[in-house]
């Protein structure tokens, strides 16, 4: 199929076993209504099609099936090879003809996106290999665990790096597509697709990840410090440098220290060591760790230096806490009651990543 001449750019999606529609029919909305006219729903300005090794049809994670459109054919015809990804277990077990289709698509250094866990699957190509991806703060340990050599984050939105666009799924599938359709089109049709789709917000590439169960974390309206949290909740258990911190967020230092101090009123350095206390305190009452490996995880010096750091915000040692049980600060300490109501959340437990941690 020759690529029609007024097509602005083409898209081929690949969908995985137990793929997750709303990932796939965002990213279409946002193509369709940035090209529609008089609501004709037309492939007008951007063309796709679903493609696949067979026409069986490939089903959902909601047990919606959605047929293929077309065989595999020419990986060249399109602009963007789009894998659509869902549940991660189905996904160990990839059809080897949709690993190879891919891993020919990028050796002709064609751009591939990667919705949702379609991550794990690029990574599993081999096609990843320095660069940065973006995974949902959910599945950030089982990736980190998979592929150590990889840079994955959570902080953010999407990432674009060298041919290659990760996402953690979900509305974020929207987010790149409205991206692209900037980047090809301009900001006016970006926008013509977000209102239809009635976003208010077109997030970028530095947008922070959202994370709507944690309510102290809702209510910081710093795109900075939430992504600048999100970092260091990724590195609790390795060691991060402030400047390594601002590196990663591309500011300085005087920067990041400024906006820590102006809407939180205390230092970077010292909210990842109230992160650090409060998991250690949580690992103290959920798990078997003794005190100097919970120490270690959480990189305090040693059992000495942690009992200290815990006292002073628990007003007890973690030895009492343990043996207490996780109800016995019913006298709630001085430093504790001296914080704002975000540290307070986070020292009382209302912390990232519990679902991933019980």
């Amino acid at each position: 199929m020759e690529k029609n001449k007024d097509v602005v750019f083409s898209v081929g999606f690949v969908l995985l076993d137990e793929f997750t529609l709303f990932a796939l029919s965002g990213f279409v909305d946002a193509l369709r209504l940035a090209g529609n006219h008089s609501d004709d729903s037309r492939q007008r300005d951007f063309s796709w099609t679903i493609v696949a090794p067979s026409m069986a049809p490939v089903r959902s994670n909601s047990g919606i099936e959605v047929l293929p459109w077309e065989l595999y054919t020419q990986c060249s015809k399109f602009d963007y090879l789009v894998i659509v990804g869902g549940r991660v277990e189905p996904q160990r077990n990839t059809d080897q003809r949709i690993i190879q289709y891919i891993q020919e698509f990028a050796a002709r250094g064609g751009v591939i996106v990667g919705l949702c866990t379609a991550t794990f699957v690029l990574a599993r190509a081999g096609i990843m290999n320095n660069r940065r991806c973006c995974i949902h703060w959910h599945h950030r340990d089982e990736f980190s665990a998979e592929f150590p050599e990889l840079v994955a984050t959570c902080d953010t939105v999407f990432v674009d790096d060298k041919n290659r666009i990760t996402c953690p799924g979900g509305r974020s599938a929207n987010d790149v597509a409205l991206y692209l359709i900037e980047k090809h089109c301009g900001p006016v049709k970006a926008r013509k697709a977000a209102s239809g789709l009635v976003i208010e917000e077109i997030r970028g590439a530095k947008s922070p990840q959202p994370n709507v169960g944690i309510h102290w974390f809702r209510s910081i309206d710093n795109t900075l410090l939430r992504r600048a949290i999100l970092i260091m909740d990724q590195f609790l258990s390795v060691e991060l440098s402030m400047p390594d911190l601002a590196n990663r967020l591309q500011v300085s230092e005087n920067s990041l220290f400024r906006a820590f101090k102006t809407h939180l009123g205390i230092s970077p350095a010292k909210l990842l060591r109230i992160l650090r206390v409060s998991h250690a305190h949580w690992s103290l009452h959920h798990t078997a760790l003794t005190l100097s490996q919970i120490a270690h995880m959480y990189q305090f010096s040693d059992a000495s230096h942690f009992s200290k750091i815990h006292r002073e915000y628990y007003g007890i040692t973690p030895a009492g806490a343990r043996a207490h049980g996780p109800f016995a600060l019913d006298r709630k300490p001085a430093e504790m009651m001296a914080q704002s109501a975000m540290i307070k959340c986070l020292l009382l437990g209302e912390l990232f990543l519990l679902d991933n941690k019980l």
